[in-house]
């Protein structure tokens, strides 16, 4: 009977450890699948697909301009993401940037989002968010432009270039130790 009752026991310690581990990772591939770029994306383009379909049903309900802004927002954030992604792929030194990045594409979206919504729906704070997209546009252009910038810079490590630069300084010290030891400092 004992024997009966451990392995009963056994079992539901596997069953309830299986069940565990399938919980953990079903919860794992949703979180991943929900914050994935692509999932993101769709959820955009349906967006912008309400907005489309809103501005046609009532165009004259349409907010244009913050609509247009929206639009505005998701390509400059889309924009500094491939340039950055290229920068990385080529080894430039991009600072804070990759730091900054997420927390700027989160603050786009956000934007995108609530312009998209102001722009269908009569929006009393419509003007503050036209204007807190505006400057999101101005940050997002520099940070853009200084990440093409440090692209266009010329490498400055690898190449023969710089090994030859290091060989010289290499030579230049050998000589220099070599001087000193065949002429020795008569000025004692």
């Amino acid at each position: 009977m004992e024997f009966v009752l451990v392995l009963v026991v056994l079992l539901l310690v596997v069953a309830g450890g299986v069940t565990t581990l399938t919980v953990r990772g079903t919860r794992r591939a949703v979180h991943a699948v929900q914050g994935s770029g692509a999932v993101r994306r769709g959820r955009e383009l349906g967006g912008y697909a309400a907005l489309a379909a809103g501005a046609v049903r009532d165009p004259a309900g349409t907010d244009r301009t913050a609509a247009a802004l929206a639009v505005r927002v998701t390509t400059a954030s889309m924009t500094l993401q491939r340039e950055v992604a290229a920068a990385r792929r080529t080894g430039v030194h991009l600072g804070d940037v990759p730091e900054v990045l997420p927390r700027l594409a989160d603050e786009g979206y956000a934007l995108s989002r609530a312009l998209r919504v102001a722009a269908t729906t009569k929006a009393e704070h419509s003007a503050a968010l036209c204007d807190h997209a505006r400057d999101h546009l101005a940050a997002v252009a520099d940070v853009t432009g200084a990440v093409r910038a440090s692209a266009a810079l010329p490498r400055a490590d690898g190449g023969v270039a710089a090994e030859a630069t290091s060989a010289a300084a290499r030579l230049r010290a050998y000589a220099g130790a070599y001087r000193d030891l065949v002429r020795p400092d008569t000025t004692a």
